[in-house]
């Protein structure tokens, strides 16, 4: 496997030849592992390898692994170690875990049929290699339907377990050595075994004019290669298929037990990591699932030597099975997608009832729980999650997200605990904001509000057109989890793609600025993002206006915490009233260039007010402003004075929002209150459609 995971809590390897430290290991221990470390092990130092001290900075290799050195304590004596982090063994050691959880909850199967995957439902046309008794060419015979069929890929340079192939370009030597690894096993009578090699002869000699058969063969059947495609299996006469022999069943498990015992070794007598049974045999390459490397020194699951993988990640031949068994019924039933994100959600849970009554209904009707191709868990309901409601938080999800290139599957990151409540609270957040008035546009056609989904996120993840992958995925495990972000950076992308906006399509910006202003109530009634706590500042009585603006501002205090954002907000909707009086006096607006796609700082926010009130002096126009807005504005400004302790990407926020809802505000006051402080002031800019 070449694929390495990326978590942000990986895994640390302690390394040391200091006996003093060797003998600490139960001290090391209960030790209180590094920043970001979950746990620790020992193992021999790998010579080629030279410690570094932190004093001197870190580094990274090229198999994404940190190390350093650590100067001991234990004895009192001084020791160095090397550390080594895996950035996703621990993540994927987890998952293993979850997976194993679920097939606790799976239908009782036979060894075969846990590794049995089966043909996918578009691969619905079966052609049967027939040959008789002696092992002579008998012809390609059509069998529509995938029934019963025993089917487990191999890796892309062997072949498959048993003696059935997906159609392909390489089909005919991978269904020949098929044939070829099944007629030496052993434990085959010898007139199968005599038949197989007999019959595999034939095929090798006249390998050209069969495929030919099968290719002609492909057209009849009506194989397209979408809708419909087709597999190729080995069968006698009669078309019964070889992979329905028990023999082919029972080789199927000796060699996908072999495969996990390639590499990384077995051991008997040993304890899986897994279920944490004792005194079992256990192997060090399991990888149905290709997420931790057993071939690259340093970054390999069992440290520097491939064949000891198994002592670092010992799994039991049971364990084993079920994991992929489980695993390929997750990938076809709650695998899916949610804003280019692929990812697995496994449910789990520590009680007996729930787990017999999820066995129970996995087993009756798996295909209603498929989440297709693409499922956004914040908008979209999860049938699991509905139908054990009454469970409570008894069940629960763990979300993995991955990303699946070649033969590698990469874990990008998890969430291991995502409960049924926690998703009710971010629906519900989503119909607040879709509910929320001042969100919502009402044009000739139609009446247009804010939901939020996955794409969302998405959209504000990067300023351009192409998000942020790592920031997106980052936003979307912490709102599963429960955990709040980096507010900073979260109202940093909300104002990047403002400008980014205002600069390439300005005609977008009041439908962007909604979206935005959204997303931040969102994120807030998630508590996605927690601000820090502060005091009330005493100058917010003088700063709030008694008009409809100033009670929008005491609706949505949460936000408006300090005088110098109601400022902000207040300059905003002055600058919204300039650009509306402006297109009436001359048809255009061109005072918005002067703040439309630029980040603001206090120095231009009170030019514009000056500029703004110029404006309307030269127009003719202040008269509309002079007994609200303008007054207002003027004394916020004093009362602020000389304090600003807010950044100019808070300050271009608060303006923009006002800017652009500031006619919706003055629209909604109407309709409450029944009056708009300042009447006779020109109705500012609509928000565009």
């Amino acid at each position: 496997m070449d694929g390495t995971t990326s978590h942000a809590n990986p895994t640390a390897r302690v390394i040391t030849s200091s006996p003093g430290w060797r003998q600490s290991l139960d001290h090391l221990s209960g030790q209180r592992p590094p920043s970001g470390v979950q746990g620790f092990s020992l193992g021999p130092v790998h010579p080629s390898l030279k410690p570094w001290t932190p004093a001197r900075g870190g580094r990274n290799n090229d198999q994404g692994r940190r190390q350093g050195t650590m100067r001991g304590f234990f004895f009192g004596q001084t020791a160095s170690v090397m550390l080594e982090w895996w950035p996703g063994f621990g993540g994927s050691q987890r998952m293993f875990q979850r997976l194993y959880e679920l097939s606790l909850c799976l239908p009782e199967r036979l060894a075969w049929e846990r590794l049995n995957e089966g043909m996918p439902a578009n691969y619905d046309r079966g052609l049967a290699l027939c040959f008789g008794p002696g092992g002579e060419w008998c012809g390609v015979r059509t069998f529509m339907g995938n029934q019963a069929v025993v089917y487990r890929s191999g890796p892309p340079n062997g072949t498959d377990f048993t003696p059935c192939c997906k159609l392909a370009g390489n089909t005919a030597n991978r269904l020949a050595g098929a044939v070829k690894e099944l007629a030496g096993n052993s434990s085959l009578p010898g007139d199968k075994r005599q038949w197989l090699v007999d019959s595999l002869v034939c095929f090798n000699e006249a390998q050209t004019a069969i495929w030919a058969e099968v290719e002609a063969r492909q057209k009849d059947a009506g194989i397209d290669g979408k809708e419909h495609r087709g597999y190729v299996y080995w069968a006698d006469d009669q078309m019964q298929p070889v992979y329905a022999w028990p023999q082919t069943r029972a080789f199927l498990v000796e060699r996908a037990l072999a495969a996990f015992a390639d590499k990384g070794g077995e051991r008997a007598d040993s304890s899986c990591a897994i279920c944490g049974r004792t005194a079992v045999r256990v192997y060090g390459n399991y990888a149905v699932v290709a997420c931790y490397n057993l071939n690259n020194p340093g970054a390999i699951a069992g440290g520097f030597q491939a064949a000891k993988a198994h002592r670092n990640f010992p799994v039991c031949g049971d364990c084993a099975l079920s994991i992929a068994e489980t695993f390929t019924f997750a990938e076809a039933n709650l695998s899916s997608s949610m804003a280019g994100q692929n990812y697995l959600i496994l449910p789990y849970s520590n009680n007996p009832e729930v787990r017999e009554e999820l066995r129970a209904r996995l087993g009756q009707r798996p295909d209603r729980y498929q989440l297709g191709k693409a499922r956004d868990l914040l908008a979209d309901e999860l049938a699991l999650s509905d139908e054990f409601a009454g469970f409570g938080d008894q069940l629960a999800f763990a979300v993995i997200f991955f990303k699946q290139q070649n033969a590698a599957w990469r874990v990008q990151a998890e969430v291991q605990q995502l409960l049924p409540s926690r998703l009710r609270l971010l629906q519900q957040a989503i119909r607040t904001i879709a509910n929320a008035a001042d969100l919502t546009t009402e044009g000739k056609a139609e009446i247009k509000q804010i939901h939020i989904n996955a794409l969302t996120f998405k959209n504000f993840s990067s300023a351009s057109d192409k998000s942020s992958e790592d920031t997106l995925r980052a936003w979307l495990a912490a709102l599963f989890d429960g955990q709040a972000v980096n507010l900073s950076h979260f109202l940093h992308c909300l104002v990047a793609k403002l400008l980014s906006t205002g600069k390439r399509e300005p005609k977008f910006l009041h439908w962007m600025t909604l979206q935005a202003w959204g997303l931040y109530r969102y994120a807030r009634l998630t508590r996605l993002i927690v601000p820090d706590p502060v005091m009330e500042h005493p100058a917010m009585s003088d700063v709030i206006p008694n008009s409809p603006y100033g009670r929008y501002v005491q609706e949505h205090v949460d936000f408006f915490r300090r005088p110098e954002l109601i400022v902000a907000f207040l300059t905003g909707c002055y600058a919204s009233q300039v650009a509306s009086v402006q297109r009436q006096v001359r048809g255009a607006d061109p005072f918005t260039k002067k703040f439309i796609g630029r980040l603001l700082s206090r120095q231009q926010l009170q030019r514009l007010y000056r500029e703004g009130h110029g404006k309307l002096a030269q127009y003719g126009k202040l008269g509309y402003v002079i007994t609200g807005l303008d007054p207002d504005l003027a004394n916020a400004w004093v009362a602020c004075a000389e304090n600003w302790a807010i950044g100019d990407e808070e300050a271009t926020f608060a303006f923009t929002i006002g800017y652009s809802l500031a006619y919706r505000i003055g629209q909604l006051d109407k309709t409450t209150a029944g009056a708009v402080a300042g009447a006779g002031e020109p109705e500012p800019v609509a928000i565009d459609d």
